[in-house]
């Protein structure tokens, strides 16, 4: 099976959740940034349309962060988006000279980073938490020094390895030497139920609160060339993406991953 590759047409088995489990989306971050962009002026709100818009040449996921904030819709906002919210109004805040900022420097703030740790801490990811958080402190550094491939290819699998460590802990995942088991057996179809791709582990992951299925970073369609080119990058075969512009996009997917895990309960 190559990995990623899932027939998503298959039934998936389903556990009785744990009502615990079901907590909804109501954390201090997405209220915070529902808020911000409720009361936002038109100022602040047309300069983070236009700094998203000028980055569009370099990814274009930026133009789907653009076109919600710029366009209204009844769909819900993305949690990526949020997080990114939840960010600006803190550069509004702490930035002496906002109208000069440039967003990719956001990652490189600390207020930023500190943040970023901050809900880390907050998860319970079992044995191999400090020495993940020693890895996301190094990806940091790399981003500072424009070091993209490196930091790129690191992220998405942090991303992967934050939502494994999770579903080890919360006992959906076995670990058996180096092969992870499907504990409930909810995704039909693995040779001994063994989990060997990230679509696997997010349906899983779904059991403990079907939320998972909608954050950006675990969407494996070809909706969005981040998620559609992630096999090739983290495989080698895509070697052209190596920018501070999905740097960026990475690690707002990794805050938005890290602070809804944080908000689960066992």
């Amino acid at each position: 099976m190559i990995d990623d590759d899932f027939d998503f047409d298959q039934p998936v088995t389903r556990i009785k959740p744990n009502a615990d489990h079901q907590k909804q989306l109501g954390s201090h971050i997405l209220k915070t940034a529902e808020q911000y962009l409720a009361a936002m002026g038109s100022r602040v709100h047309t300069q983070l349309v236009d700094s998203l818009r000028q980055l569009e040449a370099e990814d274009s996921y930026f133009a789907v962060m653009a076109d919600q904030l710029e366009y209204e819709s009844d769909e819900p906002i993305a949690n990526d988006l949020l997080n990114l919210l939840y960010f600006w109004k803190m550069a509004n805040e702490k930035e002496a000279d906002i109208a000069a900022f440039q967003l990719p420097d956001l990652i490189q703030t600390n207020y930023f980073q500190a943040t970023l740790l901050e809900a880390y801490d907050a998860m319970d990811l079992g044995v191999f938490q400090a020495q993940r958080r020693s890895v996301i402190e190094e990806t940091l550094k790399l981003y500072q020094q424009q070091c993209y491939a490196g930091c790129i290819t690191v992220i998405y699998g942090q991303i992967e390895g934050i939502l494994t460590d999770v579903l080890i802990e919360q006992g959906y995942l076995q670990q058996n030497q180096t092969k992870f088991v499907d504990v409930y057996k909810i995704v039909p179809g693995l040779k001994g139920h063994e989990v060997k791709s990230l679509w696997h582990k997010v349906k899983i992951a779904s059991e403990i609160n079907p939320y998972f299925l909608s954050l950006e970073a675990f969407k494996m369609d070809t909706s969005s060339s981040v998620t559609a080119s992630r096999h090739n990058i983290v495989h080698g075969a895509d070697v052209t993406h190596f920018t501070q512009a999905r740097g960026f996009i990475l690690f707002i997917w990794l805050f938005a991953v890290i602070s809804f895990i944080s908000t689960l309960k066992r």
